[in-house]
């Protein structure tokens, strides 16, 4: 019996440490803690060139990136702003999707059982997008958000919802136009 309570113990134990790692959210964005966001009101948006897979789905993202400044109180500029705002997006094909654990314990009549499973469901196409806002001065990236979300391009409309999502996901941590702090 105590062998028993033991192994329960045990393997509760090994649960709470296995899934407690999983637990901490990481943030998605990055930033120079020495960087004055307050003296900021204009942006220019710029792609990167380099990480963008069409012109389509760069318009996208350069307008929800503008709605989510305005939102903010910033304004566009007509020509350079107070700070770039470089944004891209990565396709990747054929992701394999997270692999599930799980575990499972039980007793009756003084009998003690436990199973382990595990499950692959099917692959599926990511979007990494990125944005970095950079000092148009010194050249300098000042903040950075990076995030990944599954990709269904089958439909315009679903592939706008994903980039506004993704994009509203970022900004969220960007500081109000005025304000220093950065939102965790």
């Amino acid at each position: 019996m105590k062998t028993k309570t033991l192994s329960i113990a045990a393997l509760l134990l090994l649960g709470a440490v296995v899934f407690g790692g999983c637990s901490a959210k990481k943030l998605p964005f990055d930033y120079d803690l020495s960087y004055d966001t307050q003296k900021l009101v204009s942006f220019t948006p710029e792609a990167e060139k380099e990480a963008m897979p069409d012109p389509l789905n760069s318009e996208r993202i350069k307008e929800a990136i503008e709605r989510g400044l305005f939102e903010k109180g910033y304004e566009e500029a007509s020509a350079l702003g107070d700070f770039t705002v470089r944004y891209g997006m990565k396709i990747y094909k054929n992701r394999p999707s997270p692999i599930t654990f799980g575990i499972g314990l039980g007793g009756i009549s003084g009998n003690f059982g436990g199973s382990v499973s595990t499950s692959i469901t099917p692959k599926h196409d990511e979007i990494s997008l990125f944005i970095r806002m950079v000092d148009p001065k010194t050249k300098k990236v000042f903040w950075s958000s990076c995030v990944t979300k599954k990709w269904d391009g089958s439909d315009p409309a679903k592939r706008e919802e994903i980039i506004d999502e993704a994009v509203r996901q970022m900004l969220q941590y960007f500081p109000k136009r005025g304000r220093k702090e950065v939102l965790q």
